[in-house]
């Protein structure tokens, strides 16, 4: 809290006591304002907002102690109210505590218990102002989170994939809140279409530049020169159709978030000034030769293996460990089941919405049909195939499978698929078709069947990811090591040959 915000107002007739509390709350450090009456304290509060305690005399010629009580306690957020009574005026001291008066004290009063109360009271002030402020950004975050088009997509998870994120988004705010001086510089990685700027606008939004500009740009987008003009600005004629001077989005971005979406695409060159301005907190526009101040928070974001980057000269190494201080890994869809219906449910509510129409629920062939699906384009094809239901909706009643136009394979083979990880050849979404055949239906032993494949479709696409890692493979799937090992023998799958993947694509490189 700025000390501005520990003003003390005095309001008192007698100019003996106005000296005596003025000399004293002025040996311990408080700004101090002074008036005689309640109408001239009422002008001093209108003209210093920054006054956070009043300690005033209940009579006084004019408006007293009480009438400048009721009047300042009727807005929010007002400042606190000490009021000091004569010997006997018990009475009156309960009547200011009902109008919102924090304490009182009789007159003669102790100038140790004075000065001890209106600590006391400063103090309750603050933390009521921070509370305030904590209500505000979390007002802040629903509101950027639920309340715009940009972020309809995201969608608070309760999976267990998703536990991860959410302790970090909590971790993070909770470090804002304490007020660190430099937020950590966050890297969100994951597949296209799991919502990677969902999580930094929720970043964003629970942090102490809530209030401040949010800026969003995909680096893969622009060209190098235009990235560079975009990111830094321009001075007029440095270079060709320079007409004017431009500002750049470090600039745009003051006092708030910068997130550079697809940063892996970003040209090596164009890393190297991306990396200064992190480290500095300066930046030139393109031709200018002015050292202007980044007062900006960056959040990152790839479907890119960075590490793999790294290893081809593709991307710098000291710029991964700046912007990688916080690693959050965004599950994709097909890991995190649980969450597709839900979900389903908070889009179809909104996209009929924006349309008018009215959402009756899913029916249990709906949701079949949707959880029946691999969701290879992840959370942004769910949203696809919402959006173009609601579109066609023109009936009543629950939204029935039928309803639910799903990609159809060839469509869906179209889809391009992006990992954190090298490409390899289990990377599709693993779907075990059941083949009932010809022989007997029997649930148990179908039910059987259909869990073995799964499991060897899960274990063979996981180690793929890990690049034949048992240890950070057992880690994500949440299985013990051991049992890790266990399960890879009883399908006979060898993490040999996926460590002989990664030497062999080291070696084409």
């Amino acid at each position: 809290m700025n000390a501005e915000k520990h003003t003390i107002l005095i309001v008192d007739d007698e100019e003996s006591i106005r000296k005596l509390l003025k000399a004293r709350f002025e040996r311990e450090g408080f700004p101090l304002l002074i008036a005689e009456n309640g109408t001239q304290a009422l002008q001093v509060l209108a003209d210093h907002p920054s006054i956070a305690v009043i300690v005033t005399d209940v009579r006084m010629p004019g408006k007293g102690g009480l009438e400048l009580t009721q009047e300042v306690k009727k807005n929010k957020n007002s400042p606190k109210v000490i009021v000091m009574t004569g010997h006997g005026e018990k009475s009156t001291a309960i009547e200011a505590l009902r109008f919102g008066a924090s304490d009182y004290l009789e007159k003669p009063f102790d100038m140790e218990e004075m000065t001890h109360s209106v600590k006391r009271t400063m103090n309750e002030y603050r933390l009521e102002q921070e509370n305030q402020d904590f209500i505000q950004r979390l007002e802040a975050r629903v509101a950027r989170v639920e309340g715009k088009e940009a972020d309809i997509f995201w969608y608070v998870s309760k999976a267990r994939a998703m536990e991860p994120v959410n302790e970090w988004l909590k971790v993070l705010q909770r470090e804002s809140m304490r007020g660190e001086a430099e937020e950590p510089s966050t890297l969100i990685v994951g597949e296209s279409g799991t919502g990677k700027e969902g999580i930094a606008r929720m970043i964003h939004a629970g942090s102490r530049r809530a209030k401040g500009p949010w800026i969003a740009v995909n680096c893969a987008n622009f060209s190098e020169t235009l990235l560079e003009s975009e990111l830094f600005g321009h001075e007029k004629g440095s270079f060709t159709g320079a007409t004017q001077a431009k500002r750049g989005l470090f600039e745009i971005a003051k006092g708030g978030t910068l997130f550079l979406d697809e940063l892996g695409e970003m040209d090596i060159r164009l890393q190297s000034r991306l990396l200064r301005v992190i480290q500095e907190k300066t930046f030139r526009r393109v031709g200018g030769t002015t050292d202007i101040h980044a007062d900006v928070r960056v959040i990152s974001a790839t479907n890119q293996n960075l590490q793999r980057y790294i290893q081809e000269g593709k991307f710098r190494d000291d710029l991964y460990h700046r912007i990688a201080k916080v690693v959050i890994d965004l599950p994709a869809l097909r890991f995190r089941p649980e969450d597709i219906v839900p979900m389903s449910k908070q889009f179809f509510e909104r996209s009929f919405q924006t349309r008018g129409k009215t959402f009756d629920g899913l029916s249990a062939s709906a949701e079949a049909s949707l959880q029946g699906y691999s969701w290879p384009g992840n959370v942004r094809e769910l949203l696809n195939v919402v959006e173009r239901t609601a579109l066609l909706w023109n009936k009543k009643g629950a939204v029935e499978g039928k309803d639910i136009v799903l990609p159809t394979p060839s469509t869906q083979a179209s889809t391009v698929h992006h990992d954190t990880t090298p490409n390899y050849e289990p990377t599709q979404a693993f779907h075990v078709p059941i083949d009932i055949g010809s022989g007997t239906f029997n649930y148990t032993q179908l039910k059987k069947k259909w869990a073995d494949g799964f499991e060897k479709e899960y274990l063979i696409s996981i180690l793929g990811r890990h690049l034949g890692n048992v240890t950070a493979a057992s880690k994500e799937a949440g299985v013990d090591r051991s049992n890790f090992l266990r399960l890879l023998r009883r399908h006979q799958i060898s993490a040999q040959n996926y460590r002989d993947l990664k030497r062999d694509e080291k070696k084409a490189a």
